[in-house]
């Protein structure tokens, strides 16, 4: 049985937090795609109201990872993000997701300043590695930047704006 590729849920993934940046607010977001990537950059978020916007870099997963000694996954959703594509600024955010198992939706979601991933990652050769709970009741180091859905996720972005 085939399965989508992993740039097919890359986009699967970007087109999710679109939409739901559009629906979500009620249209006041507006998420457009840079005709090139080079920069890391998935999605700009353009805000109608404050007429500014957000570049925003989207990591997803399918899956949490396995618990240790069994085949029952866990909560921690794994991240891998390559420092090339790390902003060293104040106004790029990494929208992390984690889908649905039918990709349909997005389960949970992270919304961190990407000035603040390497901070909170482990550094390896050419990347960050994020490990985040999903769970409702952690109180992991990655609590603060956690939603629930995608509702929680936009309402999150709207507050970027507003603040």
């Amino acid at each position: 049985m085939m399965k989508p590729t992993s740039t097919q849920i890359g986009a699967i993934s970007e087109n999710l937090v679109a939409n739901a940046l559009m629906v979500e607010s009620a249209g006041r977001l507006s998420p457009f795609s840079p005709v090139a990537d080079d920069d890391g950059i998935d999605i700009l978020i353009y805000d109608k109201k404050s007429g500014r916007a957000i570049p925003t870099q989207v990591k997803s997963r399918t899956k949490a990872l396995k618990k240790r000694g069994s085949q029952a996954r866990g909560n921690v959703v794994h991240f891998e993000i390559r420092t090339g594509k790390l902003k060293k600024n104040d106004f790029t955010y990494l929208i992390a997701i984690l889908l649905s198992d039918d990709m349909a939706a997005i389960e949970c979601a992270w919304l961190i300043p990407m000035n603040e991933v390497r901070r909170l990652g482990s550094k390896r050769e050419t990347k960050v590695v994020l490990r985040a709970s999903k769970s409702r009741t952690s109180s992991d180091k990655y609590t603060k930047f956690r939603c629930a859905n995608a509702a929680e996720l936009v309402a999150k972005v709207m507050n970027i704006f507003d603040g």
